[in-house]
């Protein structure tokens, strides 16, 4: 699982360098595995020359041992996996000024309605702006990954880069809406696992 979450964070990486102007970016990862898609992300923008901020939204000791994995690889880097604060002026005003967000809050598992300072990341991540993308990292976060129905609120991404295969969420009812333009990247798990 290692492997394959550095591939993820490597692909949505990729489409960030090649389609983003400017070189800052902030990472909003939930504590499960999708949180590690996008720290393994926040770890290689940093190596691309990107200055990157990497936020968890939620509890730490939720953390998967793949996310943690990758969370050591960040700090290896010269980075840093810190703590969301939405009471914390200089960490909005930050997340206000970036060119891009990363949204790895939820993977294809959630099923209630997002809460909390998710709900907040969430919020953050809902205004599709010409000066900003926000790019999700294989489903937008709120969004029901096999019904497309939005679970309270969800992010309105401009890209979403979906692994595997694309999840059939990204094309139903409001999940449309908020997935704009998709792409599907391969990050090597065998098709008769998935069929």
């Amino acid at each position: 699982l290692d492997a394959l979450m550095r591939r993820a964070g490597a692909f949505a990486a990729e489409w960030i360098s090649e389609h983003v102007p400017g070189g800052h970016a902030v990472v909003l990862a939930g504590p499960g595995n999708n949180g590690g898609d996008g720290v393994a992300a926040a770890r290689i923008l940093r190596g691309m020359g990107f200055r990157v901020r990497a936020f968890l939204v939620g509890d730490r000791r939720k953390m998967t041992p793949d996310e943690r994995a990758m969370e050591k690889k960040l700090e290896e880097a010269g980075g840093v996996l810190e703590e969301f604060r939405p009471e914390d002026r200089r960490q909005m005003l930050w997340l206000s000024l970036c060119d891009c967000l990363v949204d790895a809050l939820f993977g294809v598992g959630l099923s209630r309605p997002v809460e909390g300072d998710a709900l907040l990341a969430v919020r953050l991540m809902q205004g599709r702006s010409p000066l900003k993308r926000v790019v999700s990292c294989d489903i937008p976060s709120g969004v029901h990954a096999d019904t497309g129905a939005v679970l309270g609120e969800a992010v309105r991404a401009d890209r979403t880069v979906t692994f595997t295969c694309a999840k059939p969420g990204l094309y139903l009812g409001e999940g449309a809406s908020c997935a704009g333009l998709v792409t599907v990247a391969d990050i090597g798990i065998p098709h008769r696992l998935i069929f």
